[in-house]
Formats: C-alpha cells, sequence, structure tokens
C-alpha cells in the first residue's frame, strides 16, 4: 500500500482560505463538504466501520462492566467469602482486584488488536475517498 501525501487533512474553517487560495467561507463551500460528509456517513462501507466497532466495544463493554460490579457485589453481599485466603496474605478479595487489573489490560490489547486488524485500513481508505472528494 503506497502512502499518499496529505495536502488538506483538515478542510478549511468558515473564513479561512481553502486550498489554490478560495474562500472556504462561501456557503457554497460549506454545503458542498457537509455533503460530502453526509455522504459518507451513509455509505456502506462507513456503516461497516460502525457497525464493527459496536460489535466489539458494546459487549467487551458490558462483559467488563458485569465483572466489575460482580466483584462489589461480593465484596457487599458475601464479606467472609472475600476475606478466605488463597495463598499466604493473599485472599479473594486481593486476587479478584488484580484480575480487574489484568483484565483491563487484556481487554486494551485486544481492543488495538481488533481495531487494527479489522477497522484501521478501512477507516483510511474512506479518509483517503473523502479528502479526495474534498479537493
Amino acid at each position: 500500500m503506497s502512502a499518499r501525501p496529505l495536502q488538506h487533512p483538515v478542510p478549511p474553517l468558515p473564513g479561512q482560505s481553502g486550498p489554490a487560495g478560495r474562500s472556504a467561507g462561501a456557503p457554497a463551500a460549506v454545503d458542498s463538504t457537509t455533503e460530502v460528509y453526509r455522504a459518507v456517513q451513509a455509505s456502506a462501507a462507513f456503516q461497516e466501520i460502525r457497525h464493527s466497532y459496536r460489535a466489539f466495544v458494546f459487549p467487551a463493554s458490558g462483559a467488563f462492566l458485569g465483572w466489575y460490579l460482580m466483584y462489589v457485589a461480593a465484596q457487599a453481599a458475601a464479606p467472609g467469602v472475600m476475606r478466605s485466603e488463597v495463598a499466604g496474605p493473599v485472599n479473594v478479595a486481593w486476587l479478584l482486584g488484580l484480575l480487574q487489573f489484568a483484565t483491563t489490560f487484556v481487554l486494551t490489547w485486544l481492543y488495538a488488536r481488533n481495531a487494527r486488524t479489522k477497522r484501521d485500513r478501512a477507516a483510511l481508505g474512506l479518509r483517503w475517498d473523502t479528502q479526495d472528494q474534498l479537493r
């Protein structure tokens, strides 16, 4: 995949000069930019990227929230069980608390891997297409 130089990564704000000295403050330029972004948002490629994102984030967030609430509920409902020693001074509460940290790191790694393998390339392609339309 060859890297194309990004000449204008962000469309100029109203009142600023755009590419080739054109003024981006004109209503027609703003309307055409809005139309491009709305067309991209309605495109199947963008919807697939959003679907892929939601398909990972919502279940992962729900699972982690459930895991955290189970930990808090166990602290409140079964303090005796949470005080049970596992190994030396480490009890069940400490073990589950440390597993919360481990779960956070694993989820972060899974999210980064998921983004890299399923969304980043498609999003970059969509970005290039959008920038080509705005030129």
